[in-house]
């Protein structure tokens, strides 16, 4: 009887292990993060092989591609970092026996996956660990990327790093936030989260960008990217402008006033090539009519320096009402043709210039509640980078011209030289490396951004529609 019951005891004993050890894990918040290095430049984590199946682009789908000898050893959490030599790194929550079998490292309960054997060698070598890296923390999202490592230029060298989930149901929606560089931490809450929010761009175009901008700050950085003697002379030319035109009142206090709000669009145009367009809000008369006088002073005073040392203009203004029209002597300007005719006009509360007259009034910024936005149809932007292949297709030429031709005959030149067999190769030539970039990004419809600038970060949202959507 006794040794019966110990062996219902050792059964029950036996079961009870088993449950414990067959029982679901538990999903990861930040999956394997705590066996990422400190000094990661890109994570992604999935809690299950599920989230990485859902999401349709060409990345993960050849992710998908090397995870699938091992599919059905897969347990858990998956993790993908880029270490900071640039080299990819992989960990699989598997079966210690299927990891043991597919010869992989085992670490921390995780099989692991590198580019290199000096990767997998980093990453035993790894001091600290991405879960304990401060940004991350703050974040606490299931993708990172370091945005330090990376030295992006203008605006996205203000933030330091960001994070997002990604959901699909049909498209892919991003959810996220960048973070501040502590550099320009209070630019960022005086001079942009308090700022007027706008919405997106309306019209027909390939790229529309809608922002939020301080121009005190963009004339302040156009003096730091000079050398000494000019920015001197822009220093003074500005004073010279603040007498002229702003009653003595400070240069910077006007350009305080411009905007915030502005626009850049990449459009299509009825003369076969894509056209570019910039808008500016104005806040009032008095600052439009000021900014007016200052630009036909710049023009003019670019027509005078010219002339002074000899040389005909580059520019000659034409007026059609409040349309000012720029005829541009250069030789890409003949060969764009009548899709480059530039022009710029002063409206009630915006100044817009466009390098296509006609494409002035093709978008225009809705009310909303942003301060940035911007989209991509790719459809039109492929026509629109295809009808530029000609103009590329020069530019291989350019540098054999003759020093001094006018811009005509630097044009004759050039269409005549489109008629030989080595400018016909180039133009085949560019138009595979189009055809190339066409095929990466044929994957995808469209794609939308948001950001509202808050006291945390530039809280972001995306989504993308694949071209498979119907």
């Amino acid at each position: 009887m006794r040794r019966t019951s110990w062996i219902l005891l050792g059964l029950l004993a036996a079961a009870v292990a088993a449950l414990f050890v067959a029982r679901p894990r538990p999903l990861e918040p930040l999956p394997l993060a705590e066996l990422v290095p400190a000094d990661a430049v890109a994570y992604a984590g999935f809690q299950t092989p599920e989230q990485l199946e859902v999401l349709r682009t060409p990345w993960s789908q050849e992710l998908r591609k090397r995870l699938e000898p091992a599919r059905a050893q897969l347990t858990g959490a998956i993790a993908f970092y880029i270490d900071s030599k640039g080299e990819w790194v992989t960990l699989l929550r598997m079966t210690r026996a299927a990891s043991l079998l597919s010869g992989a490292e085992v670490d921390g309960g995780a099989a692991v996956f590198a580019q290199s054997p000096e990767a997998l060698s980093r990453h035993k070598a790894r001091k600290g660990a991405l879960s304990e890296r401060p940004e991350f923390r703050s974040l606490g999202k299931r993708f990172f990327i370091d945005l330090e490592p990376l030295k992006l230029p203008g605006r996205l060298g203000d933030f330091s790093a960001l994070g997002f989930n990604v959901t699909e149901d049909g498209a892919l929606f991003v959810r996220g936030r960048a973070l501040y560089k502590p550099g320009v931490f209070r630019t960022y809450l005086e001079q942009y989260v308090q700022s007027p929010r706008h919405g997106a761009l309306e019209g027909d175009a390939a790229v529309k960008l809608a922002l939020t901008e301080s121009f005190p700050r963009v004339w302040d950085e156009i003096l730091q990217g000079l050398p000494k003697a000019d920015a001197d002379k822009a220093e003074r030319e500005s004073q010279l402008l603040s007498r002229e035109y702003l009653e003595g009142r400070s240069f910077r206090d006007f350009l305080a006033k411009l905007g915030p709000g502005c626009s850049v669009a990449l459009v299509p145009t009825a003369f076969g090539r894509p056209a570019l367009t910039l808008s500016i809000d104005l806040p009032g008369e008095t600052t439009r009519e000021a900014a007016s006088k200052m630009v036909e002073r710049a023009i003019a005073d670019g027509i005078r320096v010219r002339k002074d040392k000899g040389l005909p203009p580059l520019v000659e203004v034409e007026t059609d009402g409040a349309v000012h029209k720029l005829k541009i002597s250069s030789s890409r300007a003949l060969r764009y043709g009548e899709s480059f005719s530039p022009a710029y006009v002063f409206e009630k509360d915006r100044f817009v210039m466009s390098t296509c007259a006609a494409a002035l009034e093709q978008t225009q910024t809705l009310s909303g509640n942003e301060h940035a936005s911007a989209s991509i149809e790719v459809r039109t932007l492929v026509q629109a980078v295809r009808a530029l292949a000609p103009l590329l297709a020069d530019e291989k030429f350019r540098g054999g011209l003759k020093p001094g031709m006018s811009a005509a005959e630097e044009a004759k030149v050039l269409e005549a030289l489109s008629k030989t067999l080595p400018w016909q190769e180039e133009l085949t030539r560019v138009n595979a490396s189009i055809e190339a970039w066409v095929e990466r990004v044929s994957w995808l419809r469209s794609a939308t951004l948001y950001v509202r600038f808050t006291s945390e970060g530039a809280d972001f949202q995306s989504v993308l529609i694949p071209a498979s959507q119907k």
